[in-house]
């Protein structure tokens, strides 16, 4: 039987390149996955630069103020942009639905804004022509159409009872096949591979991105590899190759079309979270009421007064030596700082619950797999965004705090006038630099998938030797 293996797997090889529709279809699929992946890496080089000028503008705009009260310069808010990971050029996963940049302001901590799905059209929501796209979705279909008719076209010709009568088993005829068919769908993601390097190497990508691409590319070989099996084993499951493909078709429309439009809506049936206007109010009902909806702002305004002035051994405000309007909004911005990160701890937390009811329609598509595999790994997924929020608010807090510091401390000099300072002064030192995620972080939350992408690709391995089993025993 082994020595059978390389003669079968050579001329199921032969077959499909001997199709030429077959050959036109996977050459024109390869040569749209290099051109995806080098238009994006070009357009990710263009988007950065335009970033990095608009974040220096930023920056020259807020030195550039001169003289202002602190509190109205934490309300003048400063502006981020998020950078993107070089590996969004392969899959932009959920970019295009999250925001890009950022305000930073006294007592709110703001949702990212200016979405790319927001300017575009109809067709945007279902995402670009990215290479990840076409590994998920049309790769599979390739697959499909090359293998269809491995083994039902052949008993329609009669060539398949030769081949079983010449003593060939079933079993070998099918490892043969799928060892052909596996080192043509083995194309698809070597030849991503080069295209992503390509796409990194011109997005300016690091070695840990190369490596985070291999693994990639790893969880796209067991998900082509899956196809390819459920393809042969309907091909010797069915005697009609019409019937396999229409079975065939049928599933690659549930699993890459149906199922990843239904599992979101369950999940949000499911685990529901608030929304925009919701959370908001849920916020502003905590800020007033107090965290456990029993301290009044009025009350624990009055306490902070009293506290603040046993603390300096004085019985009236004026004689603080420190400013009481500063040392209150220090207070009031620490409450609402800890109120909006548990509230949105909570709301992030439950898309966390979301993604794992999703990810239990992975037994009905292994598209629910490979999804949330390669975004993670891009980095272009919700866990990422959160990294980013979270850090970019702890830089808002710093940033607002030490404006609050500078009216606690202000100079008395017996003006009653508006106090202004140099804004550009104090914070001289605050510089944002957000810490990427590491890619073993990515492999610690997501081995699931890839432990799903496998018993996908054995599951469908058993069902196509069954499958064969099943057919010697017909021929017999």
């Amino acid at each position: 039987m082994a020595g059978l293996l390389p003669v079968i797997a050579g001329q199921q090889w032969r077959l499909l390149v001997r199709d030429r529709r077959l050959a036109v279809l996977g050459a024109a699929l390869l040569l749209a996955l290099a051109a995806a992946a080098i238009a994006a890496a070009a357009l990710h080089g263009a988007r950065e630069g335009e970033r990095r000028l608009a974040q220096a503008e930023e920056a020259r705009v807020w030195a550039a103020q001169g003289p202002a009260h602190p509190h109205g310069a934490a309300h003048f808010g400063r502006y981020l942009f998020k950078p993107v990971s070089p590996l969004a050029t392969i899959d932009p996963g959920l970019l295009p639905q999250l925001g890009t940049s950022l305000k930073l302001e006294a007592h709110a901590n703001n949702p990212a804004r200016s979405r790319a799905i927001d300017g575009g059209t109809a067709l945007d929501r279902f995402s670009g022509l990215s290479p990840a796209t076409m590994l998920q979705m049309l790769a599979p279909l390739l697959v499909i159409l090359s293998g269809f008719a491995a083994f039902s076209g052949e008993r329609a010709r009669g060539l398949l009872r030769q081949e079983l009568a010449a003593g060939v088993a079933p079993t070998a005829l099918m490892a043969g096949r799928l060892a052909g068919l596996g080192a043509t769908v083995a194309l698809l993601p070597l030849v991503a591979g080069v295209a992503g390097s390509a796409s990194l190497w011109l997005a300016g990508g690091a070695a840990a991105d190369f490596v985070a691409l291999l693994w990639m590319l790893l969880g796209y070989g067991l998900y082509l590899f899956a196809f390819a099996a459920l393809t042969l084993a309907a091909s010797a499951a069915f005697a009609s190759a019409r019937t396999a493909l229409v079975v065939l078709l049928g599933f690659w429309a549930m699993a890459t079309l149906f199922v990843p439009r239904i599992a979101p809506s369950a999940a949000e049936a499911l685990a529901p979270t608030l929304s925009g206007p919701a959370f908001e109010a849920a916020v502003t009902k905590a800020v007033l009421e107090g965290p456990s909806g029993h301290d009044p702002r009025d009350a624990r305004l009055e306490r902070l007064r009293q506290d603040t002035m046993k603390r300096y051994g004085v019985t009236r405000i004026e004689d603080l030596p420190v400013d009481f309007n500063g040392v209150s909004l220090f207070h009031g911005e620490a409450l609402s700082t800890q109120i909006y990160r548990r509230e949105f701890a909570a709301l992030y937390d439950g898309y966390e619950s979301q993604a794992a009811i999703q990810r239990g329609f992975a037994l009905l598509s292994p598209f629910q797999a490979i999804r949330p595999w390669s975004a993670a790994l891009a980095q272009s997924d919700q866990h990422a965004h959160r990294r980013f929020l979270e850090q970019a608010d702890g830089f808002r807090y710093a940033l607002v705090q030490t404006l609050n510091r500078a009216i606690i401390h202000r100079p008395k000099d017996g003006s009653e006038g508006l106090y202004l300072a140099d804004v550009a002064a104090i914070t001289r030192d605050a510089k944002f630099a957000p810490a990427a995620p590491q890619m073993h972080e990515a492999l610690d939350r997501h081995w699931i998938d890839l432990a799903i992408l496998a018993l996908w690709s054995g599951f469908a391995t058993l069902l196509a030797f069954a499958a064969a089993r099943r057919l010697g025993k017909a021929s017999a």
